[in-house]
């Protein structure tokens, strides 16, 4: 009798470190709910259509001197935040990224229309200081997408922006990340506005940096916790997810992991989903989705078997349960009649004790 409860208590203390090492810990319905209860500062972003619209479209001459340059820039901006904005999208997208890492200074990423985190820094901090806004270069650590394990944090360090807007918030640029991305040594330009005024609470998933303070956070994370939280991507404020909430949990959380996120235009709002990357087999998940009702969504089930959403107006969603290991890739149907991947799961055998 002393024989099996010994056993039985030794796999029952097992669980909770099963649940810690495989990530498979999801937040309960009350933690899942207020992971996309909205706020009032999620729904107060300015609207910068008309100052993205003029920027993108600018034709300047090549002759201009800095001042006369930044004077065109913001010509249509009107208040501190469009300004810094409209900076912002100017080099994004006429600055590449040097993936020969040579050209370091602003002068030079000017000049030769490409450079590293260092010259897009220092070009937007001498852009928004013209334009008479106060701002700061920030040096740190940053997790690319790819990030598993510390050894992948990027290993020259990364430096991006702080300016201070109309009511004396200091607002995150990373016009490096808002360029484009780099893969197997190619840039790719892909203008993301998501680089501009990112929340703080999603920030620190993928930017540390090296003074506290620039966390911008009321509790701010150790460099330890950073390493451990998952690299998550600034958009999902946009999908629907609460900053705040999403900040509280993985930093609670001892070892919480995310699904692979993957780069699709897509135009939505999620009301839930599983947030945690690794799913048990044998257990039901709820997915639900606001789309075009002309839409389609499914989840690819170990490449082969495709599970469809059951449309409602603009209302998507599904229950979801996996029976064997393997992975589970949600996709939504794309303009070119194709779907593609947004979220990647790995589903593992979940250990019954008996």
């Amino acid at each position: 009798m002393r024989r099996h409860t010994v056993i039985i208590t030794f796999a029952l203390l097992m669980l909770p470190f099963l649940q810690v090492q495989y990530g498979w810990g999801q937040p309960n319905k009350k933690e899942t709910a207020k992971l996309f209860q909205q706020d009032e500062k999620q729904n107060s972003t300015p609207d910068f259509s008309s100052i993205d619209h003029y920027v993108l479209n600018l034709k300047t001459k090549k002759k201009l001197s800095n001042d006369e340059l930044v004077a065109q820039i913001i010509q249509q901006s009107q208040t501190k935040i469009e300004k810094a904005r409209a900076i912002f999208i100017w080099i994004a997208n006429n600055i590449a990224y040097d993936t020969s890492r040579k050209i370091t200074t602003k002068e030079e990423a000017l000049k030769q229309g490409k450079g590293v985190c260092e010259a897009y820094s220092g070009l937007y901090k001498e852009f928004c200081e013209l334009a008479g806004l106060e701002v700061v270069i920030i040096q740190g650590d940053s997790k690319q997408y790819y990030y598993k394990k510390p050894s992948d944090l990027d290993k020259g360090g990364h430096a991006w922006n702080a300016v201070k807007s109309d009511d004396g918030r200091w607002v995150i640029v990373d016009a490096t990340w808002g360029a484009g991305h780099v893969n197997n040594g190619t840039f790719t330009r892909n203008l993301s506005t998501y680089w501009f005024d990112p929340a703080p609470e999603i920030c620190i998933f993928t930017h540390f940096p090296k003074e506290e303070k620039w966390q911008l956070l009321s509790k701010p994370v150790s460099r330890d916790k950073f390493l451990r939280m998952p690299p998550l991507s600034p958009n999902l404020a946009l999908w629907g997810f609460n900053p705040e909430a999403i900040f509280s949990y993985y930093t609670k959380a001892k070892d919480a992991s995310f699904p692979d996120t993957y780069s699709v235009d897509v135009d939505w709002k999620i009301n839930t989903m599983p947030v945690c990357g690794v799913l048990k087999t044998g257990k039901p998940y709820e997915f639900e989705f606001n789309l075009p009702e002309n839409e389609e969504v499914a989840i690819i089930y170990n490449d082969k078997d495709w599970v469809k959403f059951q449309k409602d107006g603009n209302k998507f969603g599904v229950t979801f349960t996996p029976e064997k290991k393997g992975h589970a890739i949600v996709a939504v149907k794309q303009p070119n009649g194709k779907f593609g991947g947004v979220f990647r799961y790995e589903i593992k055998e979940w250990l019954v004790v008996e």
